[in-house]
């Protein structure tokens, strides 16, 4: 009795250190709109404020690496990412023209860049909030990184992309799959999901994340869908092929007291369908 005791308490206790009453992910709700009445939104001048703040010290080298406000003295490969950076440009005489829907100020490109510098051309497009494209436009181009407000805008300036990337961005956006037949129907040659969460349900579960100060300096939540992935992948499959699943990140997160982690996957366009 006491060795069960034993060997039970651990993986509670373990749970139990991850999981908090005040923040992570709550409720289920049947709408989008009706999560949101009860949110603080992420477009609050605070956290874009933030953002800039962290962004413009990795851009001047004064600190390793950033993500949603957070400083890093190393950076974080996102070793996925990554490889299918490598991957698309191989096959594109080493040229890459990526679109990073809801890239922030540039979290991932300056997670790469350092080794991409073989690439013979590289045009990093950011799709993201008015506000952000503002000071993006004015304070975060250069000759790779440029900041755009739709995937019109996008393509009246890069008509022939290589890839989308849209990471940790799927789940906060209010028609998600609307945004998903819209990016379907522009033929991008790859596309790339990263740090989706799933529900193990037959429906979407439409929560709301409360997020702690460490983030953004001040407690913010927004509306987040744990999509039904036979749903979601269906839609992709319309046109696109799956080539790999992943796991996003190790850690183990939980929807009240479910366990999930974020996950990934990589598609290939099928001009047949």
């Amino acid at each position: 009795m006491h060795y069960l005791i034993k060997q039970l308490f651990p993986p509670i206790l373990n749970a139990l250190r991850w999981y908090s009453f005040k923040y992570g992910w709550k409720g289920n709700y049947k709408t989008y709109e009706q999560a949101k009445v009860k949110c603080k939104g992420y477009d609050e001048d605070h956290i874009l404020e933030r953002i800039v703040n962290t962004t413009d010290k990795v851009k001047k080298g004064e600190i390793a690496y950033e993500r949603d406000g957070i400083v890093y003295d190393e950076v974080h490969l996102n070793f996925h990412l990554l490889n299918a950076l490598l991957l698309v440009a191989s096959r594109n005489n080493n040229k890459l023209t990526i679109i990073d829907f809801g890239g922030s100020l540039g979290t991932s490109y300056y997670q790469n860049i350092q080794y991409l510098s073989h690439f013979t051309s590289l045009n990093w497009c950011i799709i993201e909030q008015p506000k952000f494209v503002e000071i993006g436009k004015r304070s975060f181009e250069n000759d790779h990184i440029k900041f755009y407000y739709s995937l019109a805008d996008c393509f009246s300036a890069h008509p022939n992309p290589d890839l989308l990337l849209i990471s940790s961005v799927l789940q906060y956006i209010p028609e998600p799959y609307e945004l998903l037949r819209d990016i379907q129907s522009y033929h991008i040659p790859y596309l790339m999901l990263d740090l989706v969460g799933y529900n193990d349900k037959i429906e979407d579960r439409i929560t709301i994340q409360r997020v702690p100060p460490i983030f953004y300096g001040i407690e913010a939540s927004y509306p987040c869908t744990f999509f039904n992935r036979l749903k979601l992948e269906s839609q992709l499959e319309e046109n696109y092929d799956k080539v790999f699943d992943f796991i996003s990140e190790n850690e183990k997160y939980y929807i009240e007291l479910k366990p999930f982690r974020y996950e990934g996957s990589f598609w290939k366009l099928n001009e047949k369908r």
